[in-house]
């Protein structure tokens, strides 16, 4: 529970809670490599968990959204409960599976790629499962840290 609270508060640091879009460092492959936080002159500063430099050759920045199906969503600790995960982005939609509440488990969130926000539901994979929730219930960021 410590920890995700530490976690908590190290993300609203950052500034990250509630984000929608970031400049991300990526690699050739298109993956993310870091946060992006400055350029210099032979490398980029991002920021994973700790900040350091990588040289910018086969990288570049680009911003990642929610809303064009980049990054990750992981459950918000503001909350406590299993998460429901619907077929379409409605209350009433059919429930196809569910985000177990990690404090239930002990363990740290897990991140789910966000593969879309509609109509402020979050469309993600979930154990093989596509389905919609909540946004106010899952947080966003560009990549995962956990």
């Amino acid at each position: 529970m410590k920890k995700l609270l530490v976690l908590t508060v190290l993300l609203m640091g950052f500034g990250l809670m509630n984000a929608q879009s970031m400049k991300m460092v990526v690699d050739s492959h298109g993956n993310a490599v870091g946060r992006y936080v400055k350029t210099n002159s032979k490398t980029y500063t991002v920021d994973v968990q700790d900040r350091y430099d990588v040289p910018k050759k086969g990288k570049k920045v680009v911003t990642f959204s929610a809303a064009k199906g980049q990054g990750v969503v992981f459950y918000d600790q503001s909350h406590t409960g299993n998460l429901n995960v619907r077929k379409s982005p409605s209350t009433n939609a059919t429930i196809v599976t569910q985000i177990i509440d990690p404090v239930k488990l002990g363990c740290a969130p897990e991140c789910y790629k966000c593969l879309g926000k509609v109509k402020g539901w979050y469309k993600v994979n979930v154990d093989g499962k596509i389905g919609y929730v909540r946004g106010d219930l899952l947080e966003w960021d560009g990549m995962c840290t956990f």
